[in-house]
Order: structure tokens, then C-alpha cells, then sequence
């Protein structure tokens, strides 16, 4: 019996148990195409089996083997392993595998955004919908590129739900929410370009009597509150292990946001403590707090750099492929002037994180 699942690889879990489901009706699997995505099943007797997938090293790690792990199929870097052992301790790594999710989540979404910009982009999509009931409108040769974008924004967005349900199971990302109070908000754009502001703006909503509840977006959610001392930080890690958020709750704080988007790994962390007390900081190292607020600003400085480049491409294309004048009163005339409001304000916020990264360094090495 053969059987073709698309994007199961995206689809660990549900994938995991459609085996197991497998295995117990008695159809055992006998190969794995990782390219034709094609998974080969032989008739054998029903057994109840553990069955998790694994990506990376071929060989099993010793203490996976001691507890009954197997290796059922091998296919490159894919391995099924089985175990039927009825009580199990150690389950395999999911590491390379959320890595891999990761990097494919990066990979779609830059080959998203430049295709967005250079060729088939909002800009066209909303001229098409302006334009479809107009006489000389023909979709034939837009359909093409239309249906390729589509397309791609799907599977963009189908592997980053995949990313952000895998880094919540993993890493442990979930917020709490409180309910039962009156709740404030508050919109603050950009914020996460100005790490030590947006840390300085909570502190000071916090002894208002403000104690941050969640962020989504540049929407900051508070809940009313006495009076008190919150510590906050506001953080960017490259690279996250499974062990980040478990190791910093350990010691006391309280997640209140971590990025939803893919490659910004910024988090936002709150800690009370009473007056006269120290102050809880996630270092109290000079040279480890300069190494984490140069991270944070060649990032920031990085992705400002390339909304630039974006937005000059998108300009450049706007006006070479159009043939009006740059200035006027017209659906692209309208779009070139947002492209260059958008450009200008990003102008304006790289020179911010410059003059915030530099007031951070002077606060470190006053401390």
C-alpha cells in the first residue's frame, strides 16, 4: 500500500499518529520518499507501537537504543523510529527538526516579500481589482503570476503556523493571561527597534499602577494594578534553545511576549520586586550586556537596511514600468507617496535605534 501526504513534514505530530494509527490496523512502514513524499506500507500483524520522527543524525543516540528505540525507515536525514515498550521516558529531539521549520518559515517568507515587491505586488493586485470590470481588462496574461503568488503565500503561511505551534510545544512560548480585571491598552509602533525605550516606557507604566499582560503586535495590554516595582527587559536572541524560557521562568520571570514573527526572536520579560531591593536584571555582566545590546543592534540596524531596500525596489519598479509623472493624482501616484512616507519614517527610526543603541552603552558602563 502506498500513500502521499503533502507537507507532511510540516505535520510532525498529526504525521506521528497517522503511523501509529497505521501500525495498529496492521499496514507497517516499509519506506519513506522524501521527495515524492510517497510513504510504502507492507501487511503485517497489528501491534501497538510508539512511532516518532526524527531529523538529523542517522545513528541513534545510546540512551534512545537502551529504552527500545528502532529505527524503522531511513530516508536521508528523515528517520521513523518505533518503540514498543508500553512505558517510555526518553522520547527522541525535536531540536533539528524545529531548527529546519525555522529556517524553511526564514526562506518562504524572504521569497515572499521579494516577489511581492518586484513583480506581482499589492500594488498590482489592488490595480487589477480597480481595473476588473473595465472593457479592455484581460486576466489571461495575469493569470499565471497570480496564481504563483497565491500559491506561495499559502505555503508561507501554512509552514509559519507550523513554525509557531512547533516553538510553543518546544520552547514552552505561551503567555499567561489573566481575566477578571479591567484591561488598558496602549499602541506603540516600531517598538521593538527601541528595546531600552520601550523597557524604560513599561517601568514607568508599571509605578503608574500598570503591570503588562500580553503585546500583540504594537498593542501593549495592561492590567490596572497597585503601585509597584517591575523590572522589565526587553530581549533579541538569535538563536533560542529549548532550555531559554524554562531557564528564565526558573529564576522568576514572567513571559509576557515572545515574537510572532519567525525571525525576530524578541521577548519581553517582567519581574516585581520590592523597594530598597536590587534591581532583577538578566545580567549584572558589563561585557555580556554590550554583547546582547550589539545582537539586538546589528538586527535592528539588519532588517531596517532591507524594509529600505524593499521599499526602493518597490519605487524603482513603481516608476520605471509606469509611464506618468512621479508626482501625480492617481491610484501609483498615491502608492509611490506611501512608499516614500514609509521610506522616510524607516530613515527616521534607523537613526533612533542609533541613538538608542548609544545611550545603552553609556547606561551599561555607567552601572
Amino acid at each position: 500500500m502506498k500513500k502521499m501526504r503533502w507537507l507532511w513534514s510540516y505535520r510532525i505530530d498529526t504525521t506521528e499518529i497517522w503511523l501509529e494509527d497505521l501500525v495498529a490496523k496492521g499496514f507497517h512502514l516499509k519506506s519513506l520518499n522524501r521527495f515524492s513524499r510517497v510513504f510504502t506500507f507492507e501487511q503485517r500483524d497489528s501491534v501497538e507501537k510508539k512511532v516518532r520522527i526524527h531529523y538529523g543524525e542517522k545513528t541513534l543516540a545510546p540512551k534512545l537504543v537502551s529504552v527500545g528505540w528502532e529505527t524503522e525507515v531511513n530516508s536521508g536525514k528523515w528517520q521513523v523510529l518505533t518503540n514498543e515498550s508500553p512505558d517510555i521516558s526518553v522520547f527522541p529531539s525535536k531540536d533539528q527538526l524545529f531548527k529546519r521549520t525555522r529556517l524553511h518559515a526564514y526562506m518562504y517568507f524572504l521569497i515572499s516579500t521579494f516577489y511581492l515587491s518586484s513583480y506581482l505586488s499589492f500594488i498590482f493586485l489592488f490595480g487589477i481589482i480597480l481595473n476588473i470590470f473595465s472593457e479592455t481588462f484581460q486576466v489571461g496574461p495575469l493569470l499565471i503570476p497570480i496564481i504563483i503568488y497565491t500559491g506561495l503565500i499559502a505555503l508561507t503561511i501554512f509552514v509559519y503556523r507550523a513554525y509557531r505551534k512547533f516553538e510553543k510545544q518546544l520552547l514552552g512560548t505561551a503567555v499567561i493571561k489573566k481575566s477578571g480585571t479591567k484591561k488598558v491598552r496602549r499602541v506603540r509602533p516600531a517598538w521593538m527597534y527601541e528595546p531600552l525605550r520601550t523597557k524604560i516606557w513599561l517601568e514607568e507604566m508599571a509605578e503608574r499602577g500598570y503591570e503588562l499582560e500580553s503585546v500583540f503586535a504594537t498593542i501593549f495590554t495592561f492590567r490596572p494594578k497597585e503601585k509597584n516595582n517591575i523590572s522589565y527587559e526587553v530581549t533579541f536572541e538569535p538563536k533560542i534553545n529549548a532550555n531559554y524560557f524554562q531557564l528564565h521562568k526558573d529564576f522568576g520571570w514572567e513571559l509576557k511576549y515572545t515574537s510572532n514573527i519567525t525571525w525576530l526572536n524578541y521577548t519581553i520579560w517582567g519581574m516585581p520586586y520590592e523597594e530598597g531591593e536590587e534591581k532583577p536584571a538578566f545580567s549584572y555582566d558589563q561585557l555580556e550586556r554590550r554583547k546582547v545590546a550589539k545582537k539586538a543592534f546589528f538586527m535592528n540596524c539588519g532588517i531596517s537596511i532591507f524594509i529600505l531596500f524593499i521599499c526602493a525596489q518597490s519605487i524603482y519598479m513603481n516608476t520605471i514600468t509606469i509611464d506618468q509623472p512621479f508626482l501625480v493624482w492617481s491610484y501609483m501616484g498615491v502608492i509611490r507617496i506611501l512608499l516614500v512616507v514609509m521610506s522616510v519614517f524607516w530613515v527616521f527610526l534607523f537613526v533612533r535605534i542609533v541613538l538608542g543603541y548609544r545611550k545603552e552603552l553609556k547606561l551599561i558602563s555607567g552601572a
